[in-house]
């Protein structure tokens, strides 16, 4: 549509219906029961919401529906009785794939690949697309220190470059392009949640969250800036308070920071439901006023809850303000829905969808991507990788499954899922599965010397929702893993989760644990190739492990202590654990080695004028086509503020055929070496800074700030 059509259409629109382009609903209001399948459903009734049939049929958009015959229903139930004609924009939460699934995020980002999130956002697109879904409720950037928190798996761990810049990637992956605009075959991205979502009091879900602007602006919010510079074109609120102020209702959060500091200019949507909970907050009194500190917050689209509707045009006529967010949200939604052609085309083509879904190309990067986000953790005498001739012994409650997918699957489906017994049983004829040992044969038993087990966590237990006390490995668990220890069994465990768990009382039981987190359809295969050795593990660690759930919250780059930890009494340490977490944040495991040499800085001095360049090479001397991933950390060891041990400045992975050499740079600026100060200003400081290469005890070298 020309834009002088466009606004022709904006002008006839009356406030009813410029708020019910504001306001997002699921859809069973227009088709019933037909599509139950393919519905999430809100709950209450319509007349419960607030809606009537007039008000439903000027919504903006819906959320929940998936498959296009599904959503091509709704479109054309809406639009015959739409009195404008504005067709409604469909929105999912494809977190890690639509109808493929691929690794959960905090799996992704154990690849250390800005070009794998970059993918996994375009393959998901593709399939959004195709199915008749506009926008997609990811990437989720927010920082998480605290394994208890159900929502880590949804995260890319507890640094904030790493975050931010994977978030940056994927999202371009969703749209198709780094400027903002949306690709053919691309989706609207919606980076969440907006803000501090990640770090809620003891760990759980949808509680407070108090802090310093130091430790916000240093590294909770850098990891939404960080991902904004790929131009997403929706931010989500999030559920949470910061320093007592509900983020839906937030002027500060929403205006200040995320509009002026930030530079972000399209639209913001709520959570399910935050608008009317600003209630259970306790800063409104009713849905009246809730609506009006949203709409005064900035937030352009209301999810769920109907505040904007029933109140905002009588809001509207007490406050210019609040009618200029109205005006201005509801022209940015058309433009939106114009330029991602709504207008010329509002169905979804099923015979595309037809073509698309699970393809032959979705499937086999599902794998890849799996692999890669695979890390080994503990490989004893070089146990693994086990032969295809070995009896390949598997059991417990992962050995059989084809739940592996993981929380927030989407429309993924179990069926079309390859389990760890199937993958195995792909590549060798010695494959024997039982889910208990009780069920295992005894002369199979005692004929088999090594034996794989499978650990972990159901994937239902964590995702939204889902926070967790107790990080232990269930009883039943333990006492399988003691048992075949106790019987003289070489073991290779793996291990599934949506978070780190605590493994402290088994470890030492273990002779090779790979952590595999949950990998999507295509697990099963993936896990047996890196097990049999067809490939080789080379993920890292994008958060730690705790030795014991009390642990937590836990990260790498804590503050320095006046008394630094140590096996003394009267340092920073808990007195009956081992200091430091079990596995640390960018620990992870090969089969071979890669040797790293030749590290060279370009300069001793560094400059606002005269960026500094680290340099190294890597040769890989291992029996395999590989990758590297190399993280580069600073040190500042004298300055006016307490800063972290440790901070990450830049991360590559590196891919290498066997036998190759390549080199990698780093380079670094005066803003890279700067922080946020007490006062939420980003100073620097002369002085020597100090450079580590993965290993977080070994000085590469320093330079000078002048």
């Amino acid at each position: 549509m020309q834009e002088k059509d466009l606004q022709a259409l904006f002008e006839q629109m009356t406030i009813e219906e410029k708020l019910g382009q504001m306001t997002q609903t699921t859809g069973e209001f227009f088709v019933g029961d037909e599509f139950s399948d393919e519905l999430v459903e809100t709950g209450p009734s319509m007349e419960d919401l607030g809606f009537d049939e007039e008000s439903v049929h000027t919504i903006g958009s819906v959320l929940g529906v998936s498959g296009a015959k599904a959503i091509n229903a709704v479109q054309a139930a809406y639009l015959a009785k739409s009195r404008l004609k504005i067709p409604l924009m469909f929105m999912h939460d494809a977190i890690h794939g639509y109808r493929t699934i691929f690794p959960i995020p905090l799996a992704l980002a154990s690849s250390f690949d800005r070009e794998a999130a970059r993918k996994v956002g375009e393959l998901t697109a593709t399939e959004l697309r195709a199915g008749g879904i506009q926008v997609d409720f990811s990437p989720m950037t927010d920082l998480v220190r605290d394994a208890r928190w159900g929502r880590v798996m949804e995260s890319f761990g507890e640094d904030a470059v790493v975050s931010g810049e994977l978030g940056a990637a994927m999202t371009q992956g969703y749209q198709g392009a780094e400027n903002g605009r949306i690709a053919e075959n691309g989706v609207v991205a919606c980076l969440k949640h907006f803000a501090a979502y990640g770090a809620p009091d003891a760990g759980r879900d949808y509680a407070s969250v108090d802090m310093s602007a130091k430790e916000f602006f240093g590294f909770y919010a850098k990891t939404y800036e960080l991902a904004l510079a790929s131009h997403p074109r929706m931010v989500m609120s999030s559920f949470n308070s910061l320093n007592g102020e509900p983020a839906t209702a937030s002027k500060w959060l929403l205006q200040d920071i995320l509009r002026e500091k930030f530079g972000y200019e399209d639209l913001i949507i709520s959570d399910w439901g935050a608008v009317s909970e600003l209630k259970n907050h306790g800063v409104a009194a009713d849905d009246k006023a809730a609506g009006e500190l949203a709409l005064l917050a900035g937030v352009d689209i209301e999810m769920v809850s109907n505040t904007y509707l029933k109140y905002g045009a009588e809001l509207a006529e007490k406050s210019p303000e609040i009618a200029a967010q109205i005006d201005r949200a509801s022209w940015q939604i058309l433009q939106l829905k114009n330029e991602l052609g709504l207008f010329e085309q509002p169905y979804a083509d099923e015979r595309k969808e037809a073509t698309t879904i699970r393809s032959d190309e979705l499937v086999s990067n599902a794998k890849e991507l799996a692999k890669s986000s695979c890390v080994l953790l503990k490989n004893e005498q070089n146990i693994l990788p086990l032969t295809m001739e070995e009896n390949l012994l598997i059991i417990g409650p992962f050995a059989k499954t084809q739940e592996l997918l993981g929380n927030w699957n989407c429309k993924g489906r179990f069926v079309e899922t390859v389990s760890v017994e199937q993958g195995f049983r792909a590549l060798s004829k010695n494959v024997y599965a039982y889910e208990t040992l009780e069920t295992v044969p005894l002369d199979l038993l005692k004929a088999t010397e090594k034996v794989i087990v499978t650990i972990g966590e159901s994937w239902e237990k964590s995702g939204e929702g889902h926070s967790s006390s107790n990080l232990e490995l269930s009883e039943s668990q333990q006492i399988l893993i003691h048992t075949l220890k106790a019987q003289g069994k070489k073991l290779i465990a793996l291990g599934f989760a949506g978070r780190p768990l605590v493994l402290e009382s088994v470890i030492s039981d273990l002779d090779a644990l790979l952590w595999t987190w949950y990998l999507g359809n295509e697990a099963g295969l993936a896990i047996a190739e890196l097990v049999l050795g067809l490939d080789s593990p080379t993920g890292r660690l994008p958060m730690s492990f705790p030795r014991v759930s009390t642990q937590v919250p836990l990260r790498y780059n804590e503050l320095r202590s006046g008394r630094p930890a140590n096996e003394t009494s009267y340092s920073s340490r808990y007195q009956d654990l081992e200091v430091g977490p079990l596995f640390p944040f960018g620990y992870g495991l090969r089969y071979g080695t890669v040797k790293m040499e030749d590290l060279t800085i370009s300069s001793a001095v560094i400059t606002d004028e005269n960026p500094v360049s680290i340099s190294l090479t890597l040769t890989n001397e291992s029996p395999y086509d590989t990758a590297e991933t190399v993280i580069l950390y600073m040190e500042d060891p004298v300055s006016k503020l307490v800063r972290p041990i440790r901070e990450l400045l830049d991360f590559k992975r590196i891919s290498l055929k066997k036998g190759e050499t390549k080199s990698a740079q780093f380079l670094v600026s005066t803003n890279d070496l700067s922080y946020v100060n007490n006062q939420a200003e980003k100073a620097l400081e002369t002085g020597t800074i100090r450079f580590y290469v993965n290993d977080l005890t070994t000085v590469i070298g320093e330079i000078e700030v002048v």
